[in-house]
């Protein structure tokens, strides 16, 4: 398994870069990190109670966006571009009880063209039980887009310590 680094962080500050899925500098947001393992990605994550819909459930919002966050790392890793969701669709199958702890998330790339692609993900409990699965539609752009306007820093910089 490789950790994917965030090439992110290393430009932004609290100032300018506060993605509530991945940036270490939102306090209140998910704080996300990644690892690539064959051809999925996989993040793992502490729910906190803050996060609950339901005494001990992580609010099914919180699922969809762990889910979408991950899908959108998959695009940067696997299509190697920038990427902005089209269309989410979650299946909830089961409650996340944020007692059962570290809650881990999978995804990868089901099918895919020179524009979009679809992204299958599953949100596991602290148990490994599977309580959320999700397919995610992106649209990837071109790379000069990417690089200009959504500052994509190229492939090899996720690779980097």
């Amino acid at each position: 398994m490789i950790k994917i680094h965030n090439p992110f962080a290393d430009i932004g500050s609290r100032d300018n870069y506060n993605c509530f899925g991945c940036s270490p500098f939102n306090e209140i947001g998910l704080q996300l990190e990644f690892w690539e393992n064959g051809d999925e990605l996989l993040a793992k994550w502490q729910p906190r109670h803050s996060l609950e819909g339901w005494h001990d459930v992580l609010h099914g919002g919180i699922q969809a966006a762990l889910i979408d966050e991950l899908a959108g790392w998959v695009v940067l890793i696997k299509m190697k571009t920038s990427g902005v969701t089209t269309a989410l669709n979650i299946k909830y199958l089961k409650p996340v009880n944020i007692s059962k702890g570290e809650i881990t998330i999978t995804g990868k790339v089901i099918s895919a063209d020179r524009k979009t692609a679809t992204i299958s993900a599953v949100l596991f409990d602290g148990e490994g039980a599977e309580c959320a699965t999700g397919e995610a539609i992106y649209y990837c752009l071109p790379e000069n887009v990417a690089r200009a306007k959504y500052h994509y820093p190229g492939h090899e910089a996720f690779y980097q310590a």
